[in-house]
């Protein structure tokens, strides 16, 4: 194990990092508008992920479906599946042009969701979702790389880890508030905030731009990279959220996505790895072990708390039956400690530049967490279930800013950029194994412990089961209790699965080494300051990432 004292950076090849003496962006009006429309984006596009658990239900009785599943998938796949190619695209066109285009996609896809008519309608807005979604998150974690080196962004990114555990963690009991009233403001009320985002996104996100022309540009895209990986990733995630719940595993509407999709990720390794001149993919950040670690950490924590997030609420709705309101206040011993907690990880890795100790500390909670929230029963009173998961919960909440550290720590400043985007691909797809998994066990276990003549009843099946949660208050006893009977211990299961998950992260966070954290940024990037020359026609555009002086890298502009 590498000893906590920090060392020294270094590059992917081992070499040190030459640290430039470059003072950081201002701290003025304009970059706080900017980092508070950064947070807002997140918060937005972290809700609908989670949001539409507890309204899937009411949303597919309103649209006449039993297809409730796909409302959330649907926006899983395009979310995931996109966010390589948005870091690809903010690298070669710019940061600025690409928000606001990823922007303008949830923007279409919320306003599509709340006006469906149909399920068909409500499947492509959910579509359209994920993509903005998915190139939102990606490019706040990049744009803040670009605002503020690694030694000062503790605080920050305790506030973005922060941001998006309160959305994760409340999303479920706000989705099903809503949903309870008029679910199409579920969709409507990211109109408004979207747009706000979008006006201060268009007004002060200034960052330099790649030079070069437009065809220019097209040539540095990496086409057959994404046209290879989006398909491939597509079916593969196709084949998870099918698999154990609309069709078995042995199925061939759940092995034929698989197996191509696996292949198309194959392929599309070898092609990035020795035929793409511009690959996606940040493969010199691959090589080195503590990026490495983070990676993998990062995975297995969109796994662990997304299994948190969707099935704790349903303990409460269908073991206490409680209403999504009510579920909302039983839930607040998470949705509290989580989000503060990505604050505390955040501002103590800045004040002690460190980041190690976080890490190992959150991945102990991670793997007893889901071990102490097994004791809860059916008949667990309120004085224990509501302590029981704050372990995991403080874990979950360190985690959100502690990942990042030990994937940037090692590489030079120059690969952030894409080194992020392939982490929110893999919190991403972590957040979608996590529902998965969970999934899976739970209907695994309710098909051994569900009362069989309850299981006949439901219109589609155990695969339906989770729509039917509602109706269990509307059961005759005893068929009611021996219901909430097997829905707890059907959950209890899924902690006991995730337990292992836990370990792995914290035998990985003990190999991780602890690196002097960079102190600049890439001079490449950063908000473009002006300044009057010497002629008063022409002004100079200065990255604060450039000294003063640095006038031969600074864009003359009439």
């Amino acid at each position: 194990m590498a000893p906590n004292k920090a060392i020294e950076p270094t590059t992917v090849d081992g070499e040190p990092h030459e640290e430039a003496q470059q003072p950081t962006a201002p701290k003025d009006l304009r970059f706080w508008l900017i980092i508070l429309a950064l947070l807002l984006a997140t918060f937005l596009a972290a809700l609908d992920l989670t949001a539409i658990s507890t309204a899937l239900p009411t949303i597919s009785a309103a649209l006449h479906s039993r297809e409730y599943a796909w409302i959330g998938n649907a926006y899983s796949v395009t979310s995931a599946a996109f966010v390589p190619w948005a870091g690809g695209l903010a690298h070669v066109f710019g940061r600025r042009v690409i928000m606001l285009g990823a922007l303008a996609w949830f923007f279409v896809g919320s306003a599509l969701c709340g006006a469906a008519q149909n399920m068909d309608m409500m499947l492509a807005g959910r579509a359209f979702q994920g993509v903005g979604a998915g190139a939102i998150l990606t490019l706040t974690e990049i744009v803040l790389a670009d605002l503020v080196p690694l030694s000062e962004r503790g605080a920050y990114q305790g506030a973005f880890g922060a941001v998006w555990a309160l959305a994760s963690a409340t999303g479920p009991p706000i989705g099903g508030a809503l949903a309870s009233s008029y679910w199409p403001a579920l969709f409507y009320i990211n109109l408004p905030l979207t747009a706000i985002v979008a006006v201060i996104v268009g007004l002060f996100l200034k960052l330099k731009t790649p030079e070069g022309t437009y065809s220019e540009k097209l040539g540095r895209m990496d086409w057959l990279g994404n046209l290879v990986f989006i398909p491939s990733i597509t079916l593969l995630i196709i084949a998870l959220c099918w698999g154990g719940q609309e069709y078995s595993w042995s199925s061939a509407h759940v092995l034929a996505p698989m197996i191509i999709g696996v292949l198309g990720l194959v392929a599309w390794f070898f092609l990035e790895k020795n035929y793409v001149e511009h690959p996606t993919v940040p493969f010199a950040t691959l090589g080195n072990w503590t990026t490495g670690i983070g990676y993998m950490t990062t995975l297995i924590h969109g796994i662990s708390a997304l299994c948190l997030f969707y099935f704790w609420p349903v303990y409460f709705q269908s073991v206490k039956g409680a209403t999504p309101v009510r579920s909302a206040v039983d839930f607040f011993s998470v949705a509290f400690i989580t989000a503060p907690f990505a604050m505390v990880a955040g501002a103590s890795i800045g004040a002690l530049q460190m980041y190690k100790p976080q890490n190992v500390i959150a991945w102990i909670l991670m793997t007893a967490g889901p071990g102490i929230l097994s004791l809860v029963t059916a008949d667990s009173p309120t004085k224990a279930w509501a302590p029981l998961p704050i372990p995991w919960a403080i874990g979950v909440g360190l985690l959100y800013a502690a990942t990042v550290f030990p994937v940037l720590a090692p590489l030079p400043p120059a690969l952030a950029g894409k080194a992020l985007a392939f982490l929110v691909f893999l919190r991403s797809f972590g957040n979608i194994l996590g529902i998965t998994v969970g999934s899976v066990v739970l209907n695994n276990e309710l098909a051994k412990r569900a009362p069989k003549d309850w299981v006949a009843s439901l219109p589609g099946g155990l695969p339906s089961a989770f729509s039917a949660i509602p109706t269990i208050k509307h059961l005759p006893q005893p068929l009611q209790d021996e219901v909430r009977q097997a829905f707890a211990r059907s959950i209890r299961i899924i902690w006991f699965v995730v337990i292992p998950f836990g370990g792995v992260g914290l035998i990985l966070s003990l190999f991780m080494r602890s690196i002097k954290l960079q102190t600049q940024t890439d001079e490449n990037w950063g908000v473009r300051e002006r300044r009057q020359s010497n002629d008063p026609e022409k002004t100079v555009e200065l990255s604060p990432s450039e000294p003063s002086g640095s006038g031969e890298r600074a864009q003359q502009r009439g």
